[in-house]
């Protein structure tokens, strides 16, 4: 689809569907899940999973990111540590979620938190649908400097998927937003239905204005372009890597741990043992460097660069700015562009 017309679809047809709560659904992708929180016209089935959680352990997809967790080969389920979303454009849709199968048409959006088991390949049909249905989606994730944006058709058991024709959108502002959004529906925050339509508007008129503008990467990264991960790499590398590609989402030791195949104390006490220093350390660290480049390369406030790095507040990433820099960010961006 080229850019012209992905802009129109998005204005013509995506956005303003959420302009009117009765045309819009959102469903958010839960290891459990229940019909009746379903929006109105879709429905919900339990489906039988025959296969062990496979992990992901020696590839890597998409600039060479571990971004793929786990699949379940034979269910046809893969697990991302990224933030995903859906939108049916056109048809009804049968869109694996775990163990689960959501039954779906037009003017419904898929949110799909980091973590849970989604439908890894189309064709996004199922039964009967596989000889007499059809259906069209936009997707869209949160890659490590922007949004990943693509589009498929699914026409009976066949399945044009175009992601190796995708849009890689860098902006940090609609990479937020979708963080955000997966987090308001993974912590099932009040009122989601109308935050998480606004998110939802916000987010796709900055990807229609970013895509009329020009702002994209096209194609971006390859779907199934896999390098093998780096064996001869150090401990010491390797996490300094995952965090380098993660140092803008909430980080916990734990999820490093998991990354590495560890136990949080054993990952801990490597962690001292060979790079002499904590997790929390390196991973300020980073931040810090990150920032830096930030306030040099980008005209972004230190309010939103803070935001954008996950911290807490203003306050606390001023303070860590000042005792690792020895300036505050407003002077450090000053001397950096004399």
């Amino acid at each position: 689809m080229s850019p012209p017309q992905i802009v129109h679809l998005l204005r013509s047809q995506v956005i303003p569907v959420l302009d009117s709560p009765s045309r819009t659904g959102i469903i958010v992708a839960r290891p459990v899940m229940n019909a009746a929180d379903m929006p109105d016209g879709v429905t919900l089935s339990r489906r039988r999973i025959t296969d062990k959680r496979v992990a992901i352990r020696n590839k890597r997809k998409h600039g060479n990111q571990r971004n793929f967790i786990a699949e379940w080969p034979k269910a046809n389920l893969q697990e991302i540590v990224l933030p995903k979303l859906a939108y049916i454009v056109s048809g009804t849709a049968d869109y694996l979620l775990s163990t689960y199968c959501v039954h779906c048409g037009p003017g419904n959006f898929i949110v799909m938190p980091p973590h849970v088991p989604h439908q890894c390949k189309g064709p996004f049909l199922q039964g009967a649908q596989l000889q007499k249905g059809s259906c069209v989606l936009l997707h869209a994730y949160a890659h490590q400097h922007g949004v990943l944006f693509w589009y498929s058709q699914s026409l009976n058991n066949q399945h044009i998927n175009e992601m190796n024709d995708n849009y890689l959108i860098s902006n940090i502002s609609a990479t937020q937003i979708l963080n955000l959004l997966a987090v308001e529906a993974a912590n099932e925050a009040s009122h989601f239905e109308y935050v998480g339509r606004g998110l939802l508007e916000a987010f796709f008129a900055i990807i229609a204005r970013e895509i009329e503008a020009g702002n994209y990467l096209h194609p971006g990264p390859k779907e199934n372009v896999s390098s093998p991960q780096r064996i001869t790499a150090s401990f010491a590398d390797q996490v300094q890597e995952y965090v380098e590609s993660h140092c803008g989402k909430v980080l916990r030791v734990e999820d490093a741990a998991t990354h590495m195949y560890m136990s949080s104390s054993q990952f801990s006490r490597r962690m001292r043992q060979e790079t002499g220093m904590s997790f929390i350390e390196l991973l300020t660290r980073v931040r810090i460097e990150r920032a830096q480049r930030m306030l040099r390369e980008t005209d972004l406030t230190f309010v939103a660069i803070a935001g954008y790095l996950s911290y807490k507040s203003s306050t606390q990433f001023h303070h860590l700015f000042v005792r690792h820099t020895g300036c505050s960010p407003m002077e450090y961006r000053k001397k950096s562009r004399k």
